[in-house]
């Protein structure tokens, strides 16, 4: 008989995690026996002794999240490339691991499933204008997937403005004069943009409480709400919680109105491109669904099998959610 796989994410104040919902569907799915469990690290050595157990065997596939992705990369013995990124050029902090004839590979399956999701939403990013709050690791992650998928431009927000001017140096090699640094506070440029993706951890693991929105406009009442208001572009917030995260909530407090689009299970693979629609307000769930294709591929690299991505978001998102 099988042992039963053991696997696992890793990562700092994760008990809100999703995951392993996910992963246990995926092995129920499949048929094939196995757990998965949290690790939640308070700093780079005890993430480093989780990754160790992959080499000995103790672990057969992990995720990883914030803060420990470049780490993982780091830590690795080989990088999976993915091959609509100019030949690979632009490799990514880690979200996954796995062992693969006696290395340890490092792959990041968020720029596929972000794809995934914005596909399966009938997002069509081909000519639009891209703003992208965040340039950790999940923002480095996404950055290049969002030039791959058509973006005529993309402007990076960060917190510290260095990471920021690292990443466009990075895309602008690959999509010369596509990315640019967007000064964190300063709104020039952002009122006709297209798309905004927010990749910080501004509200990670909140629900919409009172609480949890009234600490965003401190940090984001710089965003030009009032011109997005009269022209809404498409929010899809990456983070995903109980019920609206905080920044979709001071969006609709703001003017922008709920796009319904992935109210309905998302399918995995679209085989005809949908008939793209005009981007327009708050992308509920999209966080989910994202985060249901990043599943559905790890699991693909640490087993061979595929699962379908909508009904491992079914396993998360409720079924009689409503956008209207």
């Amino acid at each position: 008989m099988t042992a039963p796989l053991r696997l696992g994410v890793v990562g700092t104040g994760i008990g809100h995690s999703l995951s392993p919902r996910l992963h246990a569907k995926a092995l129920e799915l499949s048929g094939i026996p196995g757990n998965y469990a949290i690790f939640d690290c308070a700093d780079a050595d005890a993430a480093r002794d989780v990754f160790a157990k992959l080499r000995t065997g103790e672990l057969d596939g992990l995720n990883v999240t914030t803060p420990f992705k470049a780490l993982a990369l780091a830590t690795a013995d080989a990088w999976l490339r993915i091959a609509h990124h100019k030949a690979g050029v632009f490799t990514l902090p880690a979200n996954t691991l796995f062992m693969q004839e006696n290395r340890l590979v490092a792959a990041s399956t968020d720029g596929p499933g972000l794809a995934a999701a914005l596909l399966g939403a009938q997002v069509d990013l081909v000519g639009k204008r891209v703003l992208l709050l965040g340039a950790g690791g999940a923002g480095q992650a996404i950055a290049a997937e969002l030039l791959a998928l058509g973006a005529a431009q993309l402007r990076v927000a960060n917190r510290s403005p260095e990471p920021a001017a690292a990443l466009v140096a990075r895309l602008n090699t690959i999509w010369p004069r596509h990315a640019l640094a967007q000064p964190w506070g300063d709104a020039r440029g952002l009122t006709g943009v297209d798309v905004v993706v927010h990749a910080t951890r501004l509200g990670h693991g909140q629900t919409a409480t009172a609480a949890a929105v009234t600490d965003l406009p401190a940090a984001l009442d710089w965003l030009p709400w009032a011109a997005w208001a009269a022209r809404p572009p498409l929010l899809a917030d990456l983070l995903y919680a109980a019920g609206p995260t905080p920044l979709q909530a001071l969006a609709q407090a703001r003017g922008l109105p709920l796009d319904g689009r992935l109210a309905a299970a998302a399918i995995e693979e679209p085989r005809i491109h949908p008939e793209p629609r005009e981007p327009i307000g708050i992308l509920q769930y999209f966080g989910e669904s994202m985060l249901a294709h990043q599943a559905a591929r790890a699991f693909q690299l640490w087993t061979g099998a595929r699962v379908d991505a909508a009904r491992l978001r079914a396993a998360i998102v409720p079924a009689a959610t409503s956008c209207t």
